[in-house]
């Protein structure tokens, strides 16, 4: 495949792949990265994907996207680092549950991100939505269960779309229901 017909799904998925075989410490400098600047690991991705990535009009959006998969990407040794990315793990699902499988674990249904920090997240454009889903996923990162992914495709798509907010709210609150009819019924 040609590399002027990458998608930005592309893109995504092969920088959490990418980022899934780093170093500590050139993955620690993804996390770190400003927008004016980048890091040496986003500058070869921004190479290898000059039409996403590297491409000019966007090129501040993917840097934020980038470092935001960097910041979920689990920490250790990359020889026994699970993928990050599941694409049955969507992201609104993941922020209501925290990163855990098997929540809510028999209590009362509380989501893990808040639906007022939720509604304030699709709300944001700009660069306060990427503030706001920085956060969010700092959060899921301290969270998170170890091995449990999450669809960084809707990571990009947030950030390259603002206007995409259903990609939150649909899983999250599908999520949110799915574990409260189970606690009515008794299967929690």
């Amino acid at each position: 495949m040609s590399q002027c017909k990458e998608t930005p799904t592309q893109a995504v998925m092969a920088a959490a792949a990418m980022m899934r075989n780093l170093d500590p410490g050139p993955l620690a400098e993804l996390r770190r990265m400003d927008a004016s600047t980048g890091a040496p690991a986003f500058w070869r991705l921004a190479a290898k994907h000059p039409n996403t990535i590297g491409g000019r009009k966007t090129q501040e959006r993917w840097i934020e996207i980038i470092r935001i998969v960097a910041i979920l990407t689990p920490k250790g040794d990359p020889a026994t680092r699970p993928p990050l990315h599941d694409p049955n793990r969507r992201l609104g699902a993941v922020l209501c549950d925290g990163g855990s499988p098997s929540w809510p674990g028999g209590g009362q249904p509380r989501p893990a991100f808040s639906e007022r920090r939720l509604a304030q997240l699709m709300a944001a454009r700009g660069p306060q939505r990427a503030i706001l889903l920085e956060r969010a996923a700092r959060m899921l990162a301290g969270s998170r269960e170890s091995g449990s992914g999450v669809d960084v495709v809707d990571i990009a798509w947030i950030l390259l779309k603002p206007d995409n907010g259903q990609r939150l709210a649909e899983p999250y609150y599908r999520r949110l229901d799915r574990a409260e009819r189970a606690i009515e019924e008794g299967t929690a």
